[in-house]
């Protein structure tokens, strides 16, 4: 019996592409999940924020400890994303410029980050914009290892008058990349030309990977303990930076919450700013 070597392949692109059948299913062209689609994103800002200033932005674990001593006072706004709040909008006394601790209570997915950014920089209009962030010191790429303790201080800067970071900490090199959403912020004021500045503490943990959607905003995150022991002098260099990034000279100091005086702290010892952590 004859039998036909090609009779269970797909066959030829032209026998199934043709002009006049072209509702005919076609079993070369792959159909996309629903899994693959992106969920529609909607950014909200709620509260009373300010446009036209400058603004900082501390993100994931080095924004939650930089926070809870860095004295910024009660919440003014929320930025919320499909309903679940991400980023925490305060009004610091002592500086003024906009601050916005993100990504402490949920974290964004990949598809996420970029219309968050987009949202944030166009509703506030900022005129500069610096970023506290960390990387990772075990998966960091350079010639000579480093032990986290000795790592130093990074920074990524699109404004042309960024050199005088080079004096407190290093470039964030190739072949590195800057994979959270600080990445998005900085990738949109470099195309429209606007001065951003990230500053990188070093941290002894790889990230977990983004999640693939936005989870309900958890107070369970600020109760964890801090795993990361940073030293006071090194935060306190990485917040002169940050808002030396925008042309300010502070003097305020960043001090450890186990360090301040019972009469100064707030009920619950995971709150940040001064416990107006709600709107």
């Amino acid at each position: 019996m004859d039998i036909d070597p090609l009779s269970d392949t797909v066959p030829p692109r032209y026998a199934i592409e043709s002009d006049e059948e072209e509702d005919e299913d076609n079993p070369l062209r792959v159909k996309p999940s629903a899994s693959d689609v992106a969920p529609k994103i909607e950014v909200k800002i709620l509260g009373n924020i300010a446009t036209g200033s400058n603004l900082v932005i501390a993100s994931g674990d080095a924004g939650k400890i930089w926070a809870k001593g860095a004295n910024l006072g009660e919440q003014t706004a929320t930025v919320a994303v499909n309903g679940v709040q991400i980023g925490l909008v305060f009004n610091p006394s002592w500086t003024e410029a906009t601050v916005i601790i993100s990504e402490v209570l949920s974290r964004l997915p990949i598809y996420a980050m970029h219309p968050y950014a987009k949202a944030i920089l166009d509703a506030l209009k900022p005129s500069r914009v610096a970023l506290l962030d960390s990387y990772p010191v075990p998966t960091y790429a350079t010639d000579v290892p480093i032990n986290f303790h000795q790592a130093p201080l990074r920074f990524l800067s699109i404004s042309g008058d960024a050199h005088f970071l080079e004096k407190d900490a290093k470039l964030f090199a190739p072949p590195n990349l800057l994979q959270s959403t600080s990445a998005s912020f900085l990738s949109i004021l470099n195309i429209s030309e606007s001065n951003g500045t990230v500053i990188l503490i070093p941290s002894p943990h790889i990230p977990q990977p983004a999640p693939r959607q936005i989870a309900p905003s958890n107070i369970s995150h600020l109760t964890y303990d801090d795993d990361v022991e940073w030293d006071s002098q090194l935060i306190n260099k990485a917040q002169n930076l940050l808002f030396q990034s925008i042309g300010e000279e502070t003097k305020q100091t960043w001090v450890p919450l186990a360090n301040q005086t019972k009469d100064k702290l707030p009920k619950r010892n995971t709150e940040i700013g001064e416990g107006g952590m709600y709107i």
